[in-house]
Order: structure tokens, then C-alpha cells, then sequence
């Protein structure tokens, strides 16, 4: 019953109304994150995860990195049309290694530029191939701060993804314009002119500024996971992704749902009027093999199987 009560009124503030609740969301969602990287902070580091500084530099040149892709999947109508693109790792002695454990690595190493050079150039390579079989889909990357600044990657960028067979999106975190927003609000229009598409990933996740929010050329907004894994247990987190949808849909901004692992969150996000949904409910991030399965599949299936709860099965465990 909640999610049917939550609109309490902003509809008929207009954005000014909406804008006054966003600064006490935003309150509640840095310092629920606050709490959360105080505990990470005081976790001791694990040695095998430094060690692997020194084998990054040649990662790249060895192929030893990989991309997996998790789908997005329209919220009512059951549509997948595109996937987030993800970088994994698979060390030869290690074996497989998370992006927790090496990207900020490679942010301290100076090799994120490398890195998302190579992720853009793949992503485009899978894309096509991906095409070349009946699915279009637009392809999300994700775009580090500490390359999102630089004028020199951006004209790469652009140059790069001007050939790419379908639409690419970029994928920011909030904390990408801290570093030097000048150049990455000026980064950020440029691709936004070139029709790629910006995302905001992980909304919540950090400081949250509305002042920020109406800057960017952003036309996606995602929520962050650990408010959406509270959705059916937690009388706040309801209220809190209501007016973060309610927020987005003022400034022309779709909204997609991370991490939507069960059948109650999907059917309360629905009501909400959430637009995309991504999570383990609809798949695990899956190889390039696995999607082109996975998407044969929906295609076979009647229209309310693609609605259903029976995909997770079939994505791939390469995530």
C-alpha cells in the first residue's frame, strides 16, 4: 500500500516542491552511504588484491580483459533494449578477478584510460556482432572521473564512437564532476551534442546535488541498488525512490532501477512509474555467447514469459 500513498502532494508542487524534498533525499542518501564507506574504510586491505598492481600495465596488451553484459529491460512492457557493459579480468594465475578489485587499482596506476579505450573499442565490436544477429541494442559504458575531464579522450571518444554500428551511452557517477567539473560538464555537453547518450549511475550512492543534477545533459537516471534492495522490507526506501522518480521524470530524465533481484520490487518500481529495470531478476551480467542465447530466447517466448521470472537461469555466471 505504501507505493500507492508516496506521491504526497509533489505532483501539485511542480518541480520547486520537488525540488525541496530532493535536498532531504539527498540528506538521507549520502549519509546512509556515509555509514556504509566508514565500514569499508575500516576493513583491513587484502594483500593479494595490491599485488596485482604490478601485473596491470600489461593486462591490456595480453587480453587478458573481457566484457560481460547486463541487460536493461523496459519496466511494463518487457523490451530489452540495451545492456550496461562491464570489464572483468581474467588473470592467468588468478583466474577471474572482479572490478572491485582492480579498477581503482587502475586509477592509481594511471591505466583507466587504457582500460576505457578498450572497453569503448570491444563494446563497439560486440555491438555489431550482436546486430549482425537480429538484436540492436544500444550499448552502456561506463566512463571513470578520472577520464571523464580529459579534453584529449573526449575527441578520441567521439571520433571512436562515430563509427560504432548503434547507439553508445556513457555511464557517470555523481562524484565524476568533483575532480574538475569544468571540464567534465564541458566533456559531458560535447557527447551529449553527438547523440550519446548520459547516464547517471549509481544516484545515491554519493553527495547527491540537485544543483549538479540540473546541469548535466543527462538522459537517464539510476538508482542505486542498496535503495531498491529495501523496497519491500524498509518504509523509507520507498519513499526515497519515489521521489528520486518522481525528481527525474521533472527533468526530462528516464529512471532505471539497479539491482531489482525480486518479483515484489519489479511490481512496486511498476507503480512507481519507473521506466527501466536491471538486476539478477532479469539477468546476471553474461558474455557476449550468452546474450545473443538469451535474447533468442525472449524472442521465442510469448509475451508475458518475457514479463516472467524465469530468466535468471539462462544468463550467464561470467559476472
Amino acid at each position: 500500500m505504501l507505493a500507492l500513498l508516496i506521491p504526497f502532494g509533489l505532483a501539485f508542487g511542480g518541480l520547486a516542491a520537488i525540488g525541496a524534498v530532493a535536498g532531504i533525499v539527498a540528506a538521507v542518501l549520502w549519509r546512509r552511504q556515509d555509514a556504509a564507506r566508514t565500514s569499508r574504510e575500516i576493513a583491513p586491505a587484502l594483500p593479494a588484491v595490491s599485488s596485482l598492481a604490478d601485473d596491470l600495465s600489461d593486462a591490456v596488451t595480453r587480453n587478458e580483459f573481457f566484457l560481460v553484459h547486463q541487460p536493461k529491460m523496459r519496466a511494463r512492457s518487457g523490451e530489452v533494449m540495451a545492456v550496461e557493459t562491464l570489464v572483468r579480468w581474467r588473470h592467468p594465475t588468478r583466474g577471474l578477478i572482479g572490478p572491485n578489485d582492480f579498477i581503482a587499482l587502475a586509477e592509481e596506476r594511471g591505466e583507466m584510460r587504457r582500460l576505457t579505450e578498450y572497453v569503448i573499442r570491444q563494446a563497439i565490436v560486440e555491438q555489431a556482432s550482436l546486430a549482425s544477429c537480429g538484436h540492436a541494442l544500444t550499448f552502456n559504458v561506463n566512463i571513470s572521473a578520472r577520464v571523464l575531464p580529459d579534453r584529449d579522450f573526449a575527441e578520441w571518444a567521439l571520433a571512436t564512437v562515430s563509427a560504432a554500428s548503434g547507439p553508445i551511452g556513457f555511464e557517470i557517477t555523481e562524484t565524476a564532476m568533483i575532480a574538475d567539473p569544468e571540464g567534465a560538464l564541458r566533456n559531458l555537453h560535447l557527447f551529449a551534442d553527438a547523440g550519446i547518450k548520459i547516464a547517471i549511475d549509481d544516484y545515491g550512492a554519493g553527495l547527491s546535488s540537485l544543483a549538479y543534477l540540473k546541469q548535466l545533459p543527462a538522459h537517464e537516471l539510476k538508482i542505486d541498488r542498496m535503495f531498491i534492495s529495501g523496497l519491500s522490507s524498509s518504509h523509507r526506501d520507498p519513499l526515497l525512490v519515489r521521489s528520486t522518480i518522481d525528481l527525474a521524470h521533472a527533468l526530462d530524465m528516464e529512471v532505471t532501477a539497479e539491482g531489482v533481484d525480486s518479483p515484489a520490487a519489479l511490481a512496486l518500481l511498476k507503480v512507481m512509474g519507473c521506466d527501466v529495470i536491471q538486476g539478477f531478476l532479469i539477468a546476471m551480467p553474461m558474455a557476449l555467447g550468452d546474450l545473443r542465447a538469451f535474447l533468442d530466447a525472449r524472442e521465442d517466448a510469448t509475451p508475458e514469459a518475457s514479463l516472467g521470472f524465469n530468466w535468471l537461469g539462462r544468463a550467464g555466471r561470467a559476472g
